[in-house]
C-alpha cells in the first residue's frame, strides 16, 4: 500500500482494509504489552495469570481505543497503559488485592467522567499542573521507573550473571534498532515502528539458549476465549486506595493531553477546550469499561505519533482499526500465552529502555522554560523527592499510616505532589526577560529566541 505523502485528516473515512492495516502499524508501535508484563514480573504471576491479565490489557486497550477515537476526541490516537499508574498498582496490589485495586480504578474512571462532564478540567487541573509540572512529573515518572529494573534483575530466580547478560542483549539490541530506525528510509521505518518487538525476538533467541524459555504451555492454549466481567472478583472499595488512584489517574490525563496536542501539532488540526473535555471523558469511559474486563487504566500513547508522522494518516477510522485488532488478539489465549512465556530479564532489558525514553521526554518538555532559580527548585525538589522516597524500606512505608503508606509507596505520587505544591507556593515572576505565562502560551515562540 503506497504511503501518500497528502495529510489524511481524523474525519476523513478510509477503507476497512486500510483501517486495519494503518491500525496494525500503530498496534505493533505501542506494545501494549509491556505495561502488564511489568506487572507479572512484580507481582510473581504464573503463566496462566500472566497470560490473563496480559489478555484483559489488550481488551481493555481495544475498547478505550475505540471509545476515544470513535466518539469523544475522535482523534487517531491510540489507548494503552499507563506506565505512569505502575508505582500506584503495585502499591495498592501488594498491601491489599486486585479487587481493591479494581475497586479503586473505577472510583478514579468515575472522577475523570464527572470532571469532563462539569468541564473543571480545563479551568482548575490545567491550573495546578501546567506545562513546567507537567514535564517534571514525566521525568519522575521515569526515575521512579528505573530502580524496578535493576531491583527485578537481581529478584529474577537462576545466575545472576546470565539474567543481567539476557537482558544487555536486549537493551543493546532495542538501541542499535532504535539508530537503524532514525535514518529516512524504507528499512529505517521498518525497524522504528517494530523495535520493540526485534529486540523481544533476539533476546528470547538468547535467553533460550540458556534453557529460559519454555513454549509448551502455548501449545496447550485454547485459541479462542471470551473474556467474563470481573475476573478477580466483585471490586473492593477502600477510601485511601481511591484517593492515591485518582491522583495517578489526574497525573495521567495531563500525560494524554500532551499527546493530543502533539497530534494538532501534526496534522494541523485545532484542540479547544471542548474537545479536550470530550477527551477527558472518553479517557474515563475508557478506563472505567476496562476495569470491569480486568485490564488496567489507560493513556493515549505518544508512541503512535512517530507512526503518523511517518505515515501522514490521522484518519480516527486507523485507531478504531487497531481498536478492532486488540480485541481480537485478546480473545486469542494461544497468543497471549505466547507473550506471556516471554523470559523475566528480556522484558527488563527492555523496560530500561523505556525508562531512559521516559526521562528524556520529561527532559524535552521543560527545556523552553528558563533556568531560573524557582523552576530550578521545582524541577530539582522533585527529582529529589522522588529518588528518595524509591529508596524508603519497605518496613518503615507499611507501618505508617494507610493513606500515608500508599503515597510514599509511590515515588511517582510523592515526585508529582511537591511539583504541585511548589509551583503553587513559589512565586511566578519575570526571569530572564521571559514571563512563565509567556510560555505556557506559546512555547514554540519562546524556544526559538
Amino acid at each position: 500500500m503506497e504511503n501518500s505523502k497528502r495529510i489524511i485528516h481524523s474525519d476523513e473515512k478510509l477503507s476497512i482494509s486500510q483501517s486495519l492495516f494503518y491500525g496494525f502499524q500503530s498496534v505493533l508501535a505501542c506494545n501494549f504489552f509491556l505495561g502488564p508484563i511489568v506487572l507479572i514480573g512484580a507481582f510473581q504471576l504464573d503463566v496462566k495469570d500472566a497470560a490473563a491479565l496480559i489478555a484483559f490489557t489488550f481488551l481493555a486497550c481495544g475498547l478505550a481505543t475505540i471509545v476515544q477515537s470513535g466518539f469523544f476526541l475522535k482523534f487517531q490516537v491510540i489507548q494503552g497503559m499507563s506506565f505512569a499508574t505502575l508505582g500506584a498498582i503495585i502499591s495498592i496490589g501488594m498491601k491489599t488485592d486486585f479487587a481493591t485495586l479494581f475497586g479503586a480504578l473505577m472510583i478514579g474512571s468515575g472522577v475523570l467522567i464527572v470532571i469532563g462532564v462539569t468541564k473543571i478540567f480545563s479551568k482548575i487541573v490545567s491550573r495546578l499542573i501546567p506545562g513546567l509540572v507537567a514535564g517534571t512529573v514525566i521525568i519522575c515518572i521515569g526515575l521512579a521507573l528505573m530502580p524496578i529494573t535493576w531491583n527485578s534483575l537481581i529478584a529474577i530466580p537462576g545466575n545472576p550473571g546470565i539474567n543481567f547478560l539476557e537482558a544487555g542483549v536486549t537493551f543493546a539490541a532495542m538501541l542499535i534498532f532504535m539508530r537503524l530506525g532514525s535514518f529516512q528510509s524504507s528499512l529505517g521505518r521498518i525497524l522504528s515502528i517494530g523495535s520493540v518487538i526485534y529486540a523481544i525476538v533476539l533476546g528470547t533467541i538468547v535467553a533460550s539458549l540458556f534453557g529460559h524459555v519454555d513454549l509448551s504451555p502455548v501449545g496447550t492454549a485454547p485459541w479462542f476465549s471470551i473474556p467474563k466481567l470481573f475476573p478477580y472478583g466483585p471490586p473492593k472499595f477502600d477510601l485511601n486506595a481511591s484517593l492515591v488512584m485518582t491522583f495517578i489517574l489526574l497525573i495521567v490525563l495531563v500525560e494524554s493531553i500532551g499527546t493530543w496536542f502533539t497530534y494538532t501539532a501534526l496534522s494541523g488540526e485545532t484542540m479547544d477546550n471542548q474537545r479536550i473535555d470530550r477527551g477527558v471523558i472518553g479517557e474515563g469511559l475508557g478506563c472505567l469499561i476496562g476495569t470491569l474486563f480486568g485490564g488496567m487504566p489507560v493513556t493515549s500513547y505518544g508512541s503512535n505519533s512517530g507512526v503518523l508522522a511517518v505515515t501522514k494518516v490521522f484518519s480516527r477510522y486507523a485507531a478504531l482499526g487497531a481498536g478492532v485488532i486488540a480485541i481480537a488478539m485478546a480473545l486469542c489465549p494461544k497468543l497471549m500465552y505466547l507473550i506471556a512465556v516471554i523470559p523475566s530479564s528480556v522484558i527488563w532489558g527492555i523496560y530500561a529502555v523505556i525508562c531512559v525514553a521516559v526521562v528524556m521526554s520529561g527532559l524535552a518538555s521543560i527545556r523552553v522554560y528558563p533556568f531560573s532559580e524557582r523552576n530550578n527548585l521545582v524541577v530539582g525538589v522533585s527529582i529529589l523527592t522522588t529518588i528518595g522516597a524509591s529508596l524508603l524500606p519497605p518496613q518503615l512505608v507499611n507501618s505508617l499510616p494507610s493513606l500515608i503508606s500508599y503515597v510514599l509507596g509511590s515515588a511517582i505520587i510523592v515526585g508529582a505532589l511537591t511539583a504541585i505544591i511548589l509551583n503553587l507556593i513559589i512565586p511566578e515572576k519575570e526571569e530572564d526577560g521571559i514571563s512563565l505565562g509567556q510560555i505556557e502560551a506559546n512555547p514554540a515562540a519562546v524556544a526559538t529566541k
